[in-house]
């Protein structure tokens, strides 16, 4: 058995946490010192998984149905866009956003808020057929006609950043989105839901965020591998004249038989791709092994680095080496699987490390333990 482990930000990104302060992780390290790296170009935890499940990363790919399918949403052709809700930071000279990572919005906060908003937009001439949709906490959802998809910024890329370089940007149609945007958070400005957060000491959600937006077309049940050279339609530089559509299932080396993820673009992504998807379990032992090559994702380091939390990032890393790396190492010389993939990608750069068991003729390679050859330090990206 093969198996791919997706962990972004196990490596963090200069500036995040400093050297000295690194964990020693023992088990990665004894992974990284057995097996064969590549280093390739830095990718968001989102950015990865479209990349190893065929989808190029552009502009603007469709998040939005992609997730919504993981929500057990039905995208059909439908224009999706994702609206999620957002803490805006405003200083003297730039609005920063935040995310869900650092908000933590709560189910009944999102559907109170979704009901103000929504009793907004049945007001307008132009909104009144938009309905927020809230499948999750943190998801919200606009189904919008194909002819107002407007031209934004991955969330992923906003959070943290000055929000003036990444508002919305109409194309053809009739709603102006920077304008419906700033109305929204107008009427988030005194919302109960947030007065109430604010009398907790908690960060009000006092904006919304556009995004993800995109088609999506379900494909035949029978998968045949992909041209990924044509899954997106590109037309011009904002890639917005035709907005991208998922076709097809992704090409990989190893053909994936079993998905196990949390993260929404992942188990929505393994949907489309006509891949099984499993409930993620806490740790390696609890894996389930028949499958010939599972994809997992822990992006448990990457909330924690969204939210700059280092105490919570140094928890979520030790935790994967504990349940995850270390019982790796193991079971590889145990020959329990055949051999892992680690990828391990920050938004500088990304490690693609390939281990295999060595050979039953390769006694000193099973004799000789898995440790160390350098500091994880070293490895830093």
């Amino acid at each position: 058995m093969h198996l791919t482990l997706l962990i972004p930000d196990l490596i963090p990104p200069s500036g995040f946490i400093a050297e000295p302060d690194l964990p020693a992780l023992s088990g990665l390290q004894a992974l990284l010192a057995q097996g064969t790296i590549k280093r390739q170009p830095g990718r968001f935890l989102e950015e990865a998984c479209l990349h190893e499940l065929g989808l190029k990363y552009i502009a603007s790919n469709p998040v939005a149905a992609l997730s919504l399918l993981a929500d057990g949403g039905q995208p059909g052709d439908d224009m999706w866009l994702r609206a999620d809700p957002v803490h805006l930071h405003i200083s003297r000279d730039n609005v920063q956003l935040m995310d869900s990572h650092v908000i933590e919005p709560t189910l009944d906060e999102a559907h109170a808020i979704a009901t103000t908003l929504n009793h907004h937009l049945a007001t307008g001439e132009t909104t009144r057929e938009l309905v927020i949709e809230v499948r999750d906490a943190a998801r919200w959802y606009l189904k919008i006609p194909h002819t107002e998809m407007p031209e934004t910024t991955a969330l992923w890329r906003a959070s943290g950043a000055n929000i003036f370089d990444h508002l919305p940007e109409n194309t053809a149609g009739n709603i102006n989105w920077r304008s419906l945007q700033n109305e929204l958070q107008m009427l988030l400005h005194d919302h109960p839901v947030n007065l109430a957060r604010l009398e907790r000491n908690t960060l009000p959600i006092n904006g919304i965020w556009f995004w993800g937006g995109g088609t999506f077309r379900s494909h035949a049940p029978v998968v045949k591998a992909a041209n990924t050279s044509h899954l997106l339609q590109i037309r011009n530089a904002r890639n917005m004249i035709v907005p991208p559509t998922v076709r097809g299932p992704a090409q990989a080396k190893y053909p994936y038989r079993l998905m196990l993820a949390k993260l929404a673009l992942a188990r929505g992504l393994a949907i489309n791709n006509k891949l099984p998807v499993s409930t993620l379990p806490i740790n390696f032992a609890q894996m389930p092994l028949a499958s010939t090559h599972n994809f997992v994702v822990l992006h448990q380091p990457t909330r924690a680095l969204r939210a700059n939390q280092r105490h919570e990032w140094m928890t979520a890393v030790s935790a994967i080496d504990t349940d995850w790396l270390q019982p790796l190492k193991a079971a590889l010389i145990d020959r329990t699987i055949e051999s892992l993939t680690l990828l391990l990608p920050n938004e500088a750069a990304t490690l693609r490390v390939h281990v295999v068991q060595p050979k039953p003729w390769e006694f000193w390679k099973i004799l000789k333990p898995m440790v160390a050859k350098k500091p994880l330090a070293k490895y830093a990206l």
